[in-house]
């Protein structure tokens, strides 16, 4: 193997290394590279609505950019990512409540069709009475998710990314035993609607 490294051996540490010393933006975009798809539909699933989680996902990867110098070492990367994309969901969100939109609008999708999020999924069936039966389990967890408060969702998406309840309590400034709590109580409201 050669002196240059893919992007799956290099890991996030180096890159930020990497860029901080270089302000090479290939650096950057490896870095981006990592989190691209997970980061991404985290945002999605937070807002609801696909062109606006593509302005929030530029918005995270620009703060990311302009505060990498000091980002500590010490600190794991996902959880400083999810950390930040977390806040300007909450901001985005924040606003569209004061200007009295809706929150969970439909997805606009590349043909410009509008559709439900949930019938954006990729189905993994060709029986269109199992489909179906799979779209409407979708949509109603999808709905079961949207009525959770903010903080109980954020647990629930955030573990769909990978992300471990100890991770997730240090995001968050909170106790792991705080993060269960709203894991089981998201967990039970998500089964008692869906029933």
């Amino acid at each position: 193997m050669g002196a240059v490294k893919t992007i799956a051996e290099e890991n996030d540490r180096e890159l930020i290394k990497k860029y901080v010393e270089t302000k090479d933006q290939k650096y950057f975009a490896r870095l981006m590279a990592l989190y691209d798809g997970k980061l991404f539909n985290y945002i999605v699933r937070r807002i609801g609505h696909l062109e606006s989680a593509k302005d929030v996902y530029q918005t995270v990867w620009l703060k990311i950019a302009s505060n990498l110098d000091n980002y500590k070492e010490e600190n794991k990367f996902s959880n400083y990512l999810f950390f930040i994309a977390t806040n300007a969901c909450f901001d985005y969100l924040r606003h569209l409540k004061k200007d009295n939109e809706n929150i969970y609008r439909e997805v606009v999708n590349e043909d410009g069709e509008r559709r439900d999020m949930i019938d954006n999924l990729p189905s993994d069936t060709d029986d269109p009475e199992k489909e179906n039966e799979s779209r409407e389990e979708k949509e109603m967890v999808a709905n079961a998710l949207n009525g959770l408060p903010d903080e109980q969702k954020d647990v629930i998406l955030l573990r769909t990314k990978g992300l471990t309840f100890r991770e997730i309590a240090e995001m968050k400034k909170v106790s792991v035993n705080s993060v269960l709590s709203r894991y089981r109580y998201a967990v039970d409201k998500i089964k008692n609607s869906i029933k």
